[in-house]
C-alpha cells in the first residue's frame, strides 16, 4: 500500500504524535484543574478578615486558629512524591474539619501554614479541633508519619474584644509556638503565656548582641575541701545584665542560647572572661581551681582543644587552675561522644581538670564514667539532699565508692544543711558545694574571701 511509502508514512506518524500530545495535554490540564480546584477550596484570607470584622461589630464569638504543618523530617525519610501525597491528605482533612458546613472557614497563610476562623464558642471549636486531631492521627499512622510530621494548632478567642484581625492571627500563632514548646498538638493564647512568649522571643533575638556587647558578668560559688572546709576553688556562673530586661538568671538566657544555637560562642566567651579575670591578679587567683560549664555540643567540636589552649596561652595561665565542667544539657551521638572523649583526654594530658556535672540526673549516667578523662564527679543536688534518708544515704555511699574505685574524686553539690554535710562526709565525699557554705557571689566578694582565708592560714 502507498500509505507505507514516503511521504505518507511521515504524515501518518505526525498525525499520531499530534493526537498523542493532545491526549497528554488534556490529561495534564485535567490533573492541574483538579489540583487547582482543591486549592481553591481554601478561602481567601481577606474573606476571613471580613467575616472577623463583621462578627466583631455584632459581638459574636470569634475564634482564630493558626495551624502549622512541619514536613521536613518526613521529607528527609521519604521521597518528595510521597511527602506531597501525605500533605495533600492533610489538606483535605483541614478543609473538611474547618468547612462552612461546620461553621468554619480556612485559608492558606504562607507555606505549610493555615488560618481558620469560626463564630462557634471556644468549647465547640475545641471539639472541632479534637475531631481534626483524631482524623489526622489515623492519616499519619496510615502513612508511617506519626511523630514524624508535626501539625500544631494555636487558638485565640477574641470574645468581642476590640482587636485587629492581624493581631488575632499573631496571638494564634503565638499559641501555636506555645504548643510546639510544650510538645502539644493544641494550645490557647492567654495574656500571661503570650507575654512570657514575647519576652522569650525578645531574649532569643537579642542574645547574640548581649554576648557581643559584653553584657554578661561572672559570679562564683566556692568549692570546699570536705575535711578541712578550706576553699579550693569555685564554680564560674554567668549572669546577664540585659539592656531591656535587667538582671537575668541562667534559666532565662541559657534557653535562648540553646534555642538559637549559640552554645559554642557563649561557652568560649565565658571561659575567656574568667581567664581574663584570673590573669588580672595571677599571684592571688591562680592557686585555685575554677570550673566553667560547657555544653556537650561545644565539647564535640573538632577545634575545641585548640580554642581552649589558645585562650589559656593568651592570658599566660597555668592549666592547673582551669577546669571544664560537662553539662548534662543534651544527649549526643556515639560519634560525637567519641570526639568529646578525645578532646577531654587532650585537656587532661595538659593538666586541665574535667568534671562530670549533675551525676545521677539527666544525661549524666554511669556510661559517662567510662570516660577516663574525668577527674571529678559532681553528684547531683537531689542525691545529696536525699542522703539524710536511709535509702538516699545508701545510694550516695555507693556512688562515691564506685567513683573512687575508678579513680575519680567526688563533689557533692547542693549541700544546704548540716545533716546533708555530715552524710556526704560520712559517705566519703572529697569536695562540697552549696548554700550551707556560700551562695554564688561577685568576683570581688570571692577575692575578699580568699584573701581572708589566706591571711588566717
Amino acid at each position: 500500500m502507498r500509505i507505507f511509502e514516503f511521504p505518507y508514512i511521515f504524515i501518518f506518524t505526525s498525525i499520531v504524535l499530534l493526537l498523542g500530545g493532545a491526549v497528554i495535554l488534556f490529561l495534564v490540564r485535567g490533573v492541574k484543574t483538579e489540583n487547582d480546584e482543591k486549592e481553591s477550596n481554601f478561602g481567601r484570607i481577606s474573606r476571613l478578615e471580613g467575616c472577623f470584622i463583621r462578627s466583631g461589630k455584632l459581638r459574636e464569638n470569634r475564634g482564630v486558629l493558626y495551624i502549622s504543618v512541619a514536613l521536613d523530617h518526613y521529607r528527609s525519610l521519604y521521597s518528595d512524591a510521597r511527602t506531597e501525597k501525605v500533605y495533600a491528605a492533610i489538606k483535605q482533612l483541614l478543609l473538611r474539619s474547618f468547612s462552612p458546613e461546620r461553621n468554619g472557614m480556612i485559608s492558606t497563610y504562607g507555606e505549610y501554614a493555615y488560618v481558620a476562623y469560626s463564630t462557634l464558642d471556644s468549647k465547640e471549636i475545641k471539639h472541632m479541633t479534637a475531631d481534626f486531631q483524631v482524623a489526622l492521627t489515623k492519616c499519619l499512622i496510615d502513612n508511617s508519619a506519626l511523630n514524624v510530621i508535626e501539625v500544631r494548632v494555636g487558638a485565640f478567642y477574641a470574645l468581642g474584644s476590640e482587636i485587629s484581625f492581624d493581631e488575632a492571627i499573631h496571638r494564634a500563632k503565638q499559641a501555636c509556638l506555645l504548643a510546639k514548646n510544650a510538645n502539644l498538638p493544641y494550645a490557647e493564647w492567654d495574656a500571661f503565656s503570650g507575654k512570657a512568649l514575647e519576652k522569650k522571643i525578645k531574649i532569643e533575638n537579642n542574645i547574640e548582641n548581649e554576648i557581643d556587647n559584653n553584657r554578661f558578668f561572672l559570679v562564683y560559688q566556692p568549692i570546699l575541701n570536705a575535711q578541712t572546709k578550706e576553699i579550693i576553688g569555685a564554680e564560674v556562673l554567668a549572669r546577664l545584665k540585659s539592656a531591656g530586661e535587667g538582671i537575668l538568671q541562667p534559666g532565662k538566657f541559657l534557653n535562648a542560647v540553646d534555642s538559637v544555637g549559640l552554645h559554642p560562642k557563649f561557652d568560649y566567651y565565658i571561659f575567656e572572661k574568667n581567664c581574663q579575670w584570673i590573669s588580672d591578679d595571677k599571684q592571688h587567683r591562680e592557686g585555685y581551681l575554677y570550673t566553667v560549664n560547657f555544653s556537650r555540643s561545644t565539647l564535640c567540636e573538632p577545634e575545641f582543644v585548640e580554642k581552649i589552649f589558645n585562650i589559656a596561652e593568651k592570658y599566660e595561665l597555668n592549666s592547673s587552675c582551669l577546669a571544664i565542667e560537662i553539662l548534662e544539657d543534651k544527649n549526643v551521638t556515639d560519634e560525637a561522644k567519641f570526639k568529646m572523649a578525645e578532646n577531654l583526654s587532650a585537656l587532661r594530658e595538659k593538666g586541665v581538670s574535667v568534671l562530670l556535672d549533675d551525676f545521677g540526673s539527666g544525661y549524666a549516667t554511669f556510661g559517662d564514667l567510662q570516660n577516663s578523662a574525668i577527674s571529678i564527679v559532681k553528684i547531683d543536688s537531689s542525691i545529696t539532699q536525699n542522703s539524710v534518708t536511709e535509702t538516699g544515704y545508701i545510694i550516695l555511699e555507693n556512688i562515691i565508692r564506685m567513683a573512687k574505685s575508678i579513680g575519680f574524686q567526688t563533689l557533692c553539690e547542693g549541700v544546704e544543711t548540716k545533716e546533708q554535710e555530715e552524710a556526704a562526709i560520712r559517705a566519703g565525699c572529697d569536695l562540697l558545694q552549696g548554700y550551707c557554705y556560700y551562695k554564688p557571689m561577685s568576683a570581688s566578694l570571692l577575692e575578699n574571701l580568699i584573701g581572708e582565708k589566706g591571711a588566717s592560714s
